[in-house]
């Protein structure tokens, strides 16, 4: 995997933004590989497809690139909101690539963030072009970086060093099952997985998840039956293979 961009690529373009785009989309498109399947290449999407930059050949899985001179921590800007959600909602939202690269166009990172964990619960509009912009009324969003579950992000590249593939696409399979939950209710799911393996520890107690009760309100402020949710969602994960039920209000982590 070659971790240094040829920036005379970009020499015909004037805008720094334009820049940016041309060699970090032909960076991935030479090195990146598909984390779903065995698949070692990915296709540009074509033009006008929402949310989608590179296509995998084989199963079809969608990923949108950004790049970054510093990556985000709380919240990244994306595109429209409208689109971004239908993609949520009918199933079929990219995985998240997020590229950081140093001043001289060093790979430095890539991490990507599990389409799976992205729910409507991450997605924040933003507030609506001024009628006097060229679009007026139209709607961008935000993703919440900070409401997303450490296990959604699996890191590809760190600190300039390439991950193992069989690795990467381990972690990145581990979470599949979540399929089994419809896009509007596996916030909920998420959510709990999150604060589950938050807990660091292999078996935890229902008590344990009632003490993280204000994590759960923090996200459905108006919800006012959390303790019941929170033991729904401790049987849908005991269902999706991830915990264990031992008796007595007890749980193993199988994850």
């Amino acid at each position: 995997m070659l971790l240094r961009c040829d920036t005379s690529l970009a020499d015909s373009y004037t805008s720094g933004a334009q820049k940016s785009r041309v060699l970090s989309e032909l960076w991935f498109e030479s090195n990146a590989y598909c984390l779903s399947c065995e698949s070692a290449v990915l296709r540009r999407a074509r033009a006008n497809m929402r949310a989608t930059d590179f296509l995998c050949p084989i199963c079809d899985q969608s990923y949108e690139l950004k790049a970054f001179r510093v990556q985000p921590k709380k919240s990244l800007v994306d595109g429209a909101y409208s689109a971004l959600m239908g993609r949520i909602l009918d199933g079929s939202v990219p995985t998240l690539m997020m590229l950081e690269r140093t001043e001289r166009w060093e790979i430095r990172s890539l991490t990507a963030i599990h389409h799976l964990f992205l729910t409507p619960e991450v997605i924040e509009k933003r507030t609506p072009l001024s009628e006097t912009a060229r679009r007026a009324g139209w709607i961008g969003c935000k993703i919440r970086l900070d409401r997303i579950a450490s296990d959604a992000k699996i890191s590809i590249i760190a600190s300039g060093e390439p991950k193992d593939p069989g690795a990467v696409r381990s972690a990145f399979r581990t979470f599949e099952n979540l399929k089994k939950v419809s896009p509007t209710k596996r916030g909920w799911t998420t959510l709990a997985l999150g604060i589950v393996r938050s807990l660091r520890a292999s078996s935890f107690t229902l008590k344990d998840l009632y003490n993280r009760e204000d994590d759960f309100a923090n996200v459905y402020p108006t919800n006012k039956n959390i303790r019941p949710k929170i033991r729904q969602q401790l049987q849908v994960l005991r269902d999706l293979g991830y915990l264990k039920f031992l008796g007595n209000g007890t749980y193993r982590v199988l994850i």
